[in-house]
């Protein structure tokens, strides 16, 4: 926790004196006087004054700014500087491009960064997990443990592209490794699920089919409920405990590797160590992504005998029995070549799988330095084409505010990437800069994205807005932002620390 925080602080710090310098640096490029260039709010814990600018470190590390001579349109003068040096009274294509700076070198910076780990580190293999049974990509002979080079010639430099160039496509042209071995393949996306992935309190056999939820026949829009009691086409019966839901799709049925079942940080107290393997939980194989996420599903609410579940649609493709000990979780574990076996509570396991941090379970692929470059630079290309449609989108989907994470649901994404490795934690700090570069531009008032605006208009117009209407605007937009960060900061609290 606190070596996570040191971490976050030290990135903030990079990354807010990328974005200020770009300010900065323009600022003085066109003789705009700068009083303060500072890392932090509220009170100085130290400065450095230089020949005009004061260098501050604030006791606050949430951001950083640049205060120039003349921002504020309403202050006509400012003690010791001349007229023609102040912000508001310069030309304003000097102002736009002053003001553009800070989000473009956030921008840069995150390009720079990732070409540095894709020449330095390579890029994530993407291999199958799991092929759904009778699913295209099960008849078209794709295996667990194929690599996927590239989906309709879109080369694949992360493993969650795969499902992004194939969703939507009536027909993908895959490339994959197999044995050394390359391979072609065309398949016909076909709507799988929607998929249920059940801890069931009951016996379920794979190939029966789902027929009734309580006393009502199965369809697609039946509301399953957790207790709920189904009944199959082989009469018999379960208990529903706990699902997870994937709703109906046009895919070709696979799932790819993300998390491996070894151990990159855990809090030791559960009895498990950095570096064990978890073999099964409540004896359910945790070997393979997916298998290791039903298994910690099982963990987290199983008790007793029963089955866990895949239904596609409203067949049964995968049942595997669990037996959960009657004290609680039981879970095997490989360690140093040897394997034992802990039994946990349900709330040690669930204090157990918040502290877990797991390596990935794939390797990287190296494509050489110049083309590791290229890569680099059209992988960026498709984070930010991903960001912007983000933002494009936030009007069109449920609680729009909760899918944007804050300075402290951060502290933990750092401890998590800390603990993979420095390719994942420079990876992150990347997306992290080219987000803030992003999010500056939006013309909302106080980011920088509105004063470009207002550039602009004055470009266009050639008179200057009201000192007054900007004045405003800001406040607003200032109060909004406060808002909206407290916001923020409870969600994260409630998501990452107090679940």
């Amino acid at each position: 926790m606190v070596m996570s925080i040191i971490y976050f602080i030290l990135i903030l710090i990079g990354i807010v004196l990328v974005h200020e310098f770009g300010h900065f640096i323009f600022a003085k490029l066109f003789k705009v006087y700068v009083l303060e260039f500072a890392f932090g709010f509220g009170p100085k814990i130290f400065s450095i004054k230089g020949k005009e600018t004061e260098y501050r470190f604030n006791a606050i590390p949430l951001g950083g700014y640049v205060k120039m001579a003349g921002e504020d349109p309403n202050v006509e003068s400012v003690q010791g500087v001349p007229k023609e040096r102040m912000l508001y009274f310069k030309a304003p294509w000097k102002r736009l491009i002053i003001v553009a700076a800070g989000p473009i070198f956030s921008i840069l910076a995150a390009y720079v960064l990732m070409i540095f780990v894709s020449v330095i580190w390579g890029f994530p293999q993407a291999l199958v997990d799991w092929v759904v049974p009778d699913s295209p990509a099960a008849v078209a002979g794709l295996q667990p443990g194929d690599r996927i080079i590239s989906v309709n010639g879109n080369v694949i430099l992360n493993p969650d592209e795969t499902v992004t160039f194939i969703r939507g496509q009536k027909e993908v042209r895959i490339t994959y490794i197999r044995n050394g071995k390359s391979h072609k393949v065309v398949i016909a996306p076909a709507e799988i699920g929607p998929q249920y992935f059940m801890v069931l309190k009951g016996n379920v056999s794979t190939g029966t089919t789902l027929e009734k939820v309580g006393t009502i026949p199965f369809n697609e829009q039946n509301q399953i409920l957790n207790g709920s009691l189904l009944t199959f086409s082989n009469g018999s019966t379960a208990l529903v405990i706990n699902y997870q839901y994937a709703q109906k799709s046009k895919l070709i049925g696979i799932y790819m590797q993300s998390m491996s079942n070894k151990i990159a940080s855990v809090n030791p107290s559960y009895g498990l160590k950095t570096g064990d393997k978890i073999l099964s939980i409540d004896g359910v194989s945790a070997n393979g992504s997916l298998a290791l996420q039903n298994a910690i599903e099982i963990g987290e609410y199983a008790t007793g005998t029963g089955t866990f579940a895949i239904i596609n649609g409203n067949k049964v493709i995968t049942a595997f029995k669990y037996e959960a000990p009657s004290n609680g979780v039981k879970i095997l574990y490989e360690r140093d070549g040897s394997t034992g076996s802990v039994i946990l509570t349900h709330d040690e396991f669930n204090a157990l799988i918040n502290s877990l941090e797991l390596f990935p379970a794939y390797s990287n692929w190296y494509p050489g330095p110049f083309d590791a470059i290229g890569y680099g630079i059209v992988y960026t290309n498709r984070i930010f084409t991903s960001m912007i449609t983000f933002l494009g989108n936030l009007f069109t989907v449920k609680n729009p505010l909760n899918q944007f994470t804050g300075p402290v649901g951060l502290v933990k994404i750092v401890g998590q990437a800390s603990a993979q490795g420095l390719q994942t934690l420079l990876t992150l700090i990347a997306l992290i800069t080219l987000n803030l570069g992003i999010i500056n531009l939006i013309p909302f008032p106080s980011l920088d994205g509105s004063h470009i605006v207002f550039a602009l208009i004055e470009i266009i117009t050639r008179k200057r807005i009201n000192p007054d209407v900007i004045g405003y605007l800001s406040t607003i937009g200032f109060f909004i932002l406060m808002a909206f960060f407290f916001y923020i900061t409870y969600l994260d609290l409630s998501r990452f620390w107090f679940k």
